[in-house]
Order: structure tokens, then sequence, then C-alpha cells
């Protein structure tokens, strides 16, 4: 997945329009940011690329390029 399909599949999952969102977003200032889209990311990570996300691991993201790094 390049950057630009990272952001994509992120936007799906938190269901906010299309180009909302940018690597530099803190996922705290997001309403969407929740515990329902923080499952909703981990059973897709599992589903997507076969990896299974700790609850460690996804506290520790604080902005989207977290999550995209994760992603690689």
């Amino acid at each position: 997945m390049n950057a630009e399909e990272k952001i994509e599949f992120l936007e799906e999952i938190m269901e906010v329009e299309e180009g909302e969102l940018t690597v530099d977003v803190r996922l705290d200032d997001l309403e969407e940011w929740d515990s329902i889209t923080k499952l909703s990311l981990m059973a897709a990570i599992r589903k997507k690329n076969n990896k299974v996300i700790t609850v460690e691991e996804l506290a520790s993201f604080q902005t989207i390029k977290d999550i995209c790094d994760y992603l690689e």
C-alpha cells in the first residue's frame, strides 16, 4: 500500500470525508478516533494485512503518520 492508499483506508475506517486526513493530523484531535474506530482499525488491519495489532501498539499511535508507518 502506498501512502495515498493508507490514508484512503483510514478515511474509510474513520468514516471521514476524502481529503480530511493527512499524515500530520493528531488522533486526539479527531472526534472519530473513538473506541469503535479503534476496534474497527484492529479488525481491518488483521483482515487486510494478516497482522495482529496489540492494544499497546494502538495506544502508542499519536498521529495518522504513526498508523501509516505501522501499515508498511
